[in-house]
């Protein structure tokens, strides 16, 4: 048994220690089973501590116990002593990985093994006496799904290692937080949040990118080519070149249109200032198209067999950038 790894050992007082931080003259103990620890540095390897060859411990506990108290500390560190937690977490819009700084005295406290509902969780930290965040430890067992759907607080799962590496900067496996935004996502929202209000779109009627399932539209932003204002515009199931009727309630922009260079009548969204179309190629299909990440829709294939259809090099070249989106 002496082979299992013990990354920190306790001291009297119960504080965690490293190897490199320990003393000779000092006794320690197992985070896992409190018993005692051997503090060994020979020739050709680092200071390390080992279990007695009779012990009965194992490496999964005492990696589960050590990074549980690492945790603890780490929450203690941060409504005591202003210490700052990192977690990484994945943007609800563009998916990126981006840190969130929890700042000091985001937590009042934590306790260990607490049940949370029908759930006995590693660790739960505390927002003024309120469950605030539970944080379960992975050595070998996951969270599983039921727990993943039903535990009814914000959560996530880190490895122990990484979180015995460095207990301030928590890296999800699994999580179960609030949607956040990067900062460059987060700019571009308060941006379009500001100019759809500038011209009074009720805020019911849309959602954002990144959460379509809150709203029958998603707003985004587009320069009106006529009259180069910064303008709200809309994505919604159906688009582009979308011929039935758009669910109600519905933004004043968008508008039944007919369109020379498409060859026929569509809804489309218009500029609230000057009135005028604004194409679904440059709002859907483009490489720069503000909602070209969203779904289209496979109804829309060319039926129109028109002058214009054929012989209009503007159309020519819609037409052609449309396959390439429906393959």
């Amino acid at each position: 048994m002496n082979q299992l790894k013990v990354p920190l050992g306790l001291t009297i007082g119960g504080e965690l220690v490293s190897p490199e931080e320990a003393s000779k003259n000092e006794e320690y103990f197992c985070p896992s089973c409190e018993g005692n620890l051997i503090l060994k540095k020979g020739e050709f390897r680092t200071k390390h501590f080992s279990h007695p060859s009779n012990s009965a411990c194992n490496q999964e506990s005492i990696l589960h116990k050590t990074a549980k108290s690492l945790i603890i500390k780490s929450i203690v560190d941060n409504y005591k002593n202003g210490r700052k937690i990192t977690i990484q977490n994945e943007c609800s819009n563009c998916k990126c990985d981006y840190e969130i700084n929890l700042e000091p005295k985001t937590f009042s406290g934590a306790q260990e093994e607490r049940r949370v509902g029908e759930f006995v969780c590693d660790v739960v930290g505390y927002r003024n006496k309120i469950e605030s965040l539970a944080i379960e430890v992975l050595v070998t067992h996951a969270v599983d799904d039921y727990k993943a759907k039903n535990l009814p607080i914000y959560w996530l799962e880190v490895n122990a290692e990484d979180i015995i590496q460095n207990p301030y900067k928590w890296l999800p496996t699994k999580k179960g937080l609030k949607g956040k935004y990067c900062g460059k996502c987060k700019s571009n929202i308060s941006d379009i949040i500001s100019v759809a209000d500038r011209w009074n779109i009720d805020r019911s009627l849309y959602s954002l990118k990144g959460f379509s399932e809150k709203a029958n539209y998603v707003a985004g932003i587009e320069t009106c080519f006529k009259c180069k204002e910064r303008i709200p515009v809309f994505w919604w199931q159906g688009v582009p070149f979308c011929e039935d009727e758009p669910p109600l309630p519905r933004p004043v922009t968008i508008m039944h249109k007919y369109s020379k260079q498409f060859g026929g009548a569509y809804w489309a969204n218009t500029c609230i200032n000057c009135g005028m179309l604004q194409g679904d190629n440059h709002l859907y299909l483009f490489p720069k198209a503000p909602f070209k990440d969203l779904p289209l829709s496979q109804k829309f294939m060319p039926k129109r067999s028109t002058k214009n259809h054929n012989e209009s090099p503007v159309m020519q070249e819609m037409m052609k950038v449309i396959r390439r989106n429906f393959g």
